[in-house]
């Protein structure tokens, strides 16, 4: 349904770019009413969850307020893919009315301000929440009384079908003999679904009862001529809530996700780049502001913890490198932009998060059989050595700034005055890692460090990758030379 805004659609919505109103979330024949102020039209979208798979669970009843955390975490996906954003523009503003089975919990001031301060961060769009209350009956799997499946010792992880999820359960099934993984999968897309399994299947066999992956698909419906948004930016929120009712339904009061410590804080690699991503998804204030929302939704104390936050990719990789285990690396995806073209690999090769994954695999010295279009499909048009030669800025600040003293309180200094946000999140995160501030800081330190002794070993492999004509060498050894003198002048 398309048209002009109606002065009743309007009431309670005139402070938005965008409001989204939701009908119950349910299993089938969901909508959301989507209205764009900014071009004064309006239309109706059907939305979908298939939460069967919560089903297996140890709580016999289903919480109804978990059921309300899976509405608020759909209707942000949603929200978040249709509401279109500009990153060049000001800010979006999205409101969302939503019924939920709570809207006494959920309307607090407390909870509004931190589910507020969570998506602004995340997104960089400013929120707003209006829950309304659901009259309606509950989905399918909030009715059934189930018999409470109790793990003797289990872990609930995110499951992305990426390389830091399978690496870090690897390494935790290697370090563990007798612990099982309950994995967390949800999205919206078919291919990342395929993905999830494919590598789960792949790795199963091998670890007999000890892995079972539940999974939680969103899916729109008439929707083909509504423009989706392609910088999802509340993604990891997103997927994070989910994880988070699923662990709480199995019974735990922690879900883990795994992700390396150098794409998780994602510092920028220099200070006059623009138009770079740099995702906040994982980031350690995102998760402990996650945390937060959930364990006021709850009622008692959630963690959202990266175990990895301290380990570089390499770091991560190196229990598969030490099992031999390249086999399972093509199964796995790092790429931002994944391509969908025919004769051509997926993974680009040349964006920031496939040359960490290189950078990674090289160090830990593990075999790479992932094909990549750089370098195995046909070569792009642009140059694809510019996500390189950020990447190296900011990895010869790294060493210049680790390298001016072998103090580690003067180190910590002026890696905390060029990257302002360290200092946050050691202040904000340290008691939430259980370590003193300074230990921390410390453990930073080692972070950084030992990345930039990785790419000392691999800097050249890497490069030549990415570069196919005699010329390219000395053009790219001249512009990271050039940026590098540049961004010290900035000191």
């Amino acid at each position: 349904m398309k048209g002009k805004l109606s002065t009743a659609n309007n009431h309670h919505t005139h402070n938005g770019d965008y409001t989204l109103r939701f009908s119950p979330v349910l299993n089938s024949n969901g909508l959301v009413h989507f209205i764009d102020h900014s071009r004064n039209k309006e239309n109706t979208i059907g939305l979908t969850v298939d939460d069967r798979d919560f089903g297996y669970r140890v709580q016999r009843e289903f919480p109804s307020v978990v059921a309300d955390l899976i509405d608020l975490a759909v209707a942000i996906h949603a929200s978040d893919r249709l509401a279109v954003q500009d990153l060049r523009r000001e800010q979006s503003r999205i409101c969302v009315v939503l019924p939920v089975r709570h809207p006494e919990l959920l309307n607090t001031d407390s909870l509004q301000a931190k589910l507020e301060n969570l998506l602004g961060s995340a997104t960089g769009s400013r929120w707003t929440f209006d829950f309304q209350k659901r009259t309606v009956s509950g989905r399918i799997v909030e009715q059934q009384l189930v018999l409470p499946n109790d793990p003797e010792d289990c872990e609930v992880a995110l499951w992305s079908g990426g390389l830091d999820a399978l690496a870090g359960l690897y390494t935790k099934l290697q370090t563990s003999q007798t612990k099982s993984f309950m994995l967390f999968g949800t999205g919206s897309n078919n291919n990342m679904y395929a993905r999830q399994e494919q590598v789960f299947k792949a790795l199963q066999p091998s670890y007999p009862n000890r892995l079972n992956l539940c999974r939680v698909p969103i899916r729109f419906s008439q929707s083909s001529l509504h423009q989706k948004n392609k910088i999802t930016r509340a993604r990891g929120v997103v997927f994070t809530l989910l994880g988070a009712a699923y662990a709480y339904l199995m019974g735990k009061q922690v879900l883990c996700v795994h992700e390396n410590g150098i794409g998780a804080i994602n510092l920028p690699y220099r200070a006059s780049a623009v138009g770079l991503d740099h995702s906040r998804s994982v980031h350690p204030l995102t998760l402990l502001m996650v945390s937060d929302v959930i364990s006021e939704l709850l009622g008692e104390e959630f963690r959202v913890h990266n175990p990895f936050l301290f380990w570089t990719k390499a770091e991560m990789c190196k229990a598969l490198a030490e099992d031999g285990r390249s086999d399972l690396l093509p199964l796995t995806n790092s790429c931002d932009s994944p391509h969908r073209k025919p004769q051509q690999p997926i993974q680009c090769g040349y964006c920031s998060s496939c040359i960490l994954r290189k950078q990674a695999l090289a160090a830990s010295t593990i075999e790479d059989k992932t094909r990549y279009i750089v370098p195995h499909g046909n070569r792009p048009a642009e140059d694809p050595s510019l996500h390189l030669r950020h990447m190296l800025v900011q990895v010869c600040t790294f060493r210049r700034l680790l390298g001016a003293s072998d103090n580690p309180n003067f180190q910590w200094e002026a890696l905390a005055k060029e990257f302002l946000a360290l200092d946050e999140i050691v202040d904000r995160t340290a008691v939430a890692e259980n370590l003193l501030p300074s230990d921390m800081q410390n453990r930073l330190l080692k972070l950084y460090q030992t990345y930039v002794a990785e790419w000392d070993t691999v800097e050249s492999q890497i490069a030549a990758e990415l570069l196919d004509k005699d010329g390219e060498q000395q053009a790219y050894s001249t512009a990271v030379t050039s940026l590098s003198l540049r961004d010290s002048c900035h000191d």
